[in-house]
């Protein structure tokens, strides 16, 4: 039997604890009792690390990894589809289609309708007038090494996993770790759309200077396929070129005048962390959780977006690609992309879970039902956000 169809009945009968009559003297045991059987712990979005659900044994941290994960986890997914079905909504109406025009109300297939319209609309009222193109500085999104690591440490049984867990510039792939730099920036020097940074490189972004020597006042966009000397308003990319001084974040390689780390400061991963040390890692379940956690938890930014016109198209129209496109696109490649990844895995926790269910206490038995229910509805929610925003960053060549 699946946990997912477990009733309360069901688990109290599991963990040996009769449903007939109090079972308790006293008034505050009676009570204890009919809290327990409510489960008024668990709580999408709430921060459940300090809960105790009453479980006993080796299973006790995989029970509590998942229970934070599935909080957490279920909050981001809500957050996605609404994100992506409100910034379709507005796309879609600005375009001019009515605004009582989407009647659904699941969070799923609201997101669906509206992104549909989206896509419809924008196919009929800047495609058929003309022709766009968009370029799109990619989203990043930075993950917290601590909280990973705290949670791993009980997984593992080891505490000193807390502290060398928690290093992110040894769990970040070089590639990935940003920092803000005092040295020369020799990968990508990460501004944004509303900040300028120096550059010498590929600008993703609007450039603004010269592309290959040629002047780039003729172009309103900003948009540089060569070399950007100038500036960039998104992420200059330096790779093989001459390192610059970066104002903004520096990304994949600083170098210090002292060949020392010395002038790195604020680190930061922007990818999924490393899997721990051997001796830092329990049971895959367990882990499992703490990483959906951590990706869930995770610092996204969106990207700038920078868009050319040609043709009759409407300033209003690509105005509103410009306001709702980047909250899009964070979502196809970065944040519903991660919540993605993780779901399966966190699905095969919840399940996992069967083998602890004779260390479970009623507490325990009665909050795991809503915490799998709302996986399994979060799981629903980042693919139907996952899907939508790809139709719309499709229909518009990104």
């Amino acid at each position: 039997m699946s946990l997912r169809n477990w009733s309360i009945v069901g688990v109290l009968g599991i963990v040996g604890v009769t449903v007939s009559g109090a079972g308790c003297s006293a008034a505050e045991d009676l009570k204890k009792a009919q809290d327990d059987l409510c489960c008024k712990d668990f709580e999408v979005g709430a921060d459940l690390s300090n809960v105790d659900w009453e479980v006993k044994g080796e299973g006790k941290a995989k029970f509590d990894a998942f229970m934070v994960a599935a909080a957490d986890f279920a909050a981001a997914a809500q957050a996605v589809v609404v994100d992506v079905s409100g910034a379709c909504q507005s796309l879609a109406i600005d375009l001019g289609a009515d605004e009582k025009a989407v009647v659904e109300t699941a969070p799923d297939l609201r997101a669906a309708a509206w992104c549909n319209l989206a896509v419809a609309k924008i196919e009929s009222e800047i495609k058929a007038k003309g022709s766009i193109t968009v370029k799109a500085q990619p989203p990043s999104c930075s993950f917290s090494a601590s909280a990973q690591a705290s949670c791993e440490a009980k997984c593992s049984g080891n505490a000193s996993c807390e502290v060398s867990g928690g290093d992110v510039t040894a769990r970040c792939d070089p590639g990935f770790l940003a920092v803000k730099c005092g040295g020369q920036c020799e990968a990508k020097c990460e501004g944004s759309a509303n900040v300028a940074v120096a550059c010498t490189g590929k600008c993703e972004g609007a450039c603004e200077g010269t592309c290959d020597g040629a002047a780039m006042g003729a172009n309103a966009s900003g948009q540089c396929a060569g070399t950007c000397e100038g500036t960039c308003r998104g992420s200059c990319d330096v790779t093989g070129k001459a390192s610059v001084k970066c104002d903004g974040e520096c990304t994949g390689g600083c170098k210090c005048p002292d060949g020392t780390d010395s002038c790195k400061k604020a680190p930061r991963c922007k990818a999924e962390l490393t899997p721990p040390s051997a001796e830092c890692r329990g049971d895959a379940d367990c882990s499992a959780s703490c990483k959906a956690s951590a990706s869930a938890r995770a610092d996204c930014k969106e990207g700038s977006i920078t868009v050319s016109a040609t043709g009759s198209i409407d300033a209003n129209a690509l105005a509103s690609l410009q306001a709702n496109l980047p909250k899009i696109v964070a979502i196809v490649k970065a944040r519903g992309a991660y919540l993605q990844a993780n779901a399966q895995a966190l699905v095969e926790a919840s399940v996992g879970l069967k083998a602890a269910a004779p260390n479970l206490s009623v507490k325990a038995g009665a909050c795991i039902i809503p915490a799998i229910e709302a996986v399994s509805t979060a799981a629903k929610n980042a693919t139907a956000g996952g899907t939508a925003s790809v139709k719309v960053t499709a229909s518009v060549g990104i």
